[in-house]
């Protein structure tokens, strides 16, 4: 009778080899994945665990009433720290606690310096404080205190609701008239008068209709007299 030779020893061998295949596979794998990690975990510690690519400078620009110290100082930023860490809307939010910045912005500059840029307020008015005179820019904030006003600078005399419709009167002027005046004044919101060089008044009475009232204001002006009233710029009279 022929022997008949059992199956059972191939079978597992084949089985032993597709496992230590599959066992092979699984370690290849692992190591690619450690591979293609190992360098984000160095660049992530470089960027965020190290001072390699820390803060070592900070440049301000855009000041001018302002000193770089001082917003450095308002800036507060540690030296050292990694850049990619760097709170910068913090470091804003800190710096525009100075009352003559208007805006700011900060950014990173690889590797390792910070810039912070300041857009600072604009004298619009100055209201006499006694001998001082207290700066305020178009929206009415108060950022500064001087002797003397800046050259072009508009006297405010109005308190209140009559502060904020001179201030919006003044914000409105072109250039060309706004060149022309020295004092705005108000007793109420609907009386805004204009003193000009040379002590000619333009009464303007409201802050509306700025844009038709400068327009009349302009053409009447070139006109002799003394008070010029454009409070009802489709009505404007001289005397």
């Amino acid at each position: 009778m022929p022997r008949v030779a059992s199956a059972a020893p191939r079978l597992q061998a084949r089985a032993h080899a597709a496992r230590r295949d599959r066992r092979m596979t699984l370690l290849r794998r692992a190591a690619w994945t450690v591979g293609g990690l190992a360098p984000i975990a160095l660049l992530a510690w470089l960027l965020l665990g190290t001072s390699l690519l820390g803060v070592s400078k900070v440049v301000v620009s855009g000041e001018h009433r302002l000193t770089a110290a001082q917003v450095l100082s308002a800036a507060d930023v540690p030296k050292g720290t990694p850049l990619a860490r760097v709170d910068t809307s913090a470091i804003a939010r800190r710096v525009k606690t100075l009352g003559a910045v208007a805006s700011v912005s900060v950014t990173r500059s690889w590797p390792n310096t910070l810039r912070v840029f300041v857009v600072e307020r604009t004298a619009a008015v100055a209201v006499q404080q006694g001998s001082r005179f207290d700066l305020l820019d178009d929206t009415g904030v108060q950022f500064d205190t001087v002797t003397t006003p800046p050259k072009g600078v508009v006297r405010l005399q109005a308190t209140g609701e009559a502060r904020t419709a001179a201030l919006r009167v003044v914000r409105d002027l072109p250039v060309e008239l706004r060149r022309a005046v020295w004092v705005v004044r108000a007793s109420s919101p609907q009386e805004v008068s204009l003193v000009l060089r040379g002590n000619r008044v333009l009464v303007w009475g409201s802050s509306a209709q700025g844009t038709a009232k400068a327009a009349a204001a302009i053409a009447l002006l070139k006109l002799p007299g003394h008070v010029y009233d454009v409070s009802s710029p489709s009505v404007v009279t001289r005397r």
